[in-house]
């Protein structure tokens, strides 16, 4: 069994890899960003890093094998993932030029859609599920202590939402957001069409699979 700083490195690495890879949670936090500001993007990182919480409780701690044992639920999650990109996809393919007009505050209605985006958008990605499930059955064994999977778990939520709000607070920069605003239907189109075929892409997995 290898030691728990090589395990951990090696964890903490992959995990790495994978957050900063495109996907449908950097689209999200871009989108969100864009359009909402940055408040908006910080919430949905944060629901981001609260998501992957889902998945690293059963694939740190032996819960992966209802996936295993009922495979509908893999596809039930897929489809309703799949509907939900497809869902803010639309939206964003439709959004119109920016009127100039300064955000409001959000109100706690706000708050809860842009956290609950982020959850759902992480908490509902298959791909998101199966890599935590693979990684964790390659180095997680038997002897791997209770509290090295806490500090893997905790390590993974906290790079997640780490990486995720320095997207979000990069991107809605009052200067960075200004300097796009003129674009950001554009953009946000573009966003809306990424999720679209990410969405796409999950339904048609889940029918060929």
């Amino acid at each position: 069994m290898a030691d728990p700083a090589s395990l951990f490195a090696v964890v903490a690495a992959a995990h790495a890899l994978a957050v900063m890879s495109p996907g449908p949670d950097l689209a999200i936090v871009t989108r969100q960003t864009l359009a909402h500001g940055r408040a908006a993007g910080l919430r949905t990182a944060l629901g981001i890093a609260s998501g992957i919480s889902v998945h690293i409780t059963y694939a740190m701690f032996g819960l992966a094998w209802a996936i295993q044992q009922y495979p509908p639920l893999l596809t039930g999650l897929r489809y309703i993932g799949a509907l939900l990109l497809l869902w803010i996809g639309w939206g964003a393919l439709r959004a119109k030029p920016s009127t100039g007009a300064v955000p409001v505050a959000a109100g706690a209605r706000a708050a809860a859609r842009d956290f609950g985006i982020g959850f759902l958008t992480n908490a509902l990605n298959v791909k998101a599920m199966l890599f935590f499930v693979a990684l964790c059955s390659a180095v997680i064994t038997v002897g791997t202590s209770v509290q090295l999977r806490l500090a893997l778990g905790a390590w993974m939520i906290f790079a997640t939402g780490l990486w995720f709000c320095f997207v979000a607070w990069t991107l809605g920069h009052p200067r960075v957001r200004a300097r796009l605003q003129a674009y950001g239907h554009w953009i946000d189109r573009v966003m809306g069409a990424i999720l679209l075929v990410l969405g796409c892409g999950m339904l048609l997995e889940g029918l060929v699979g």
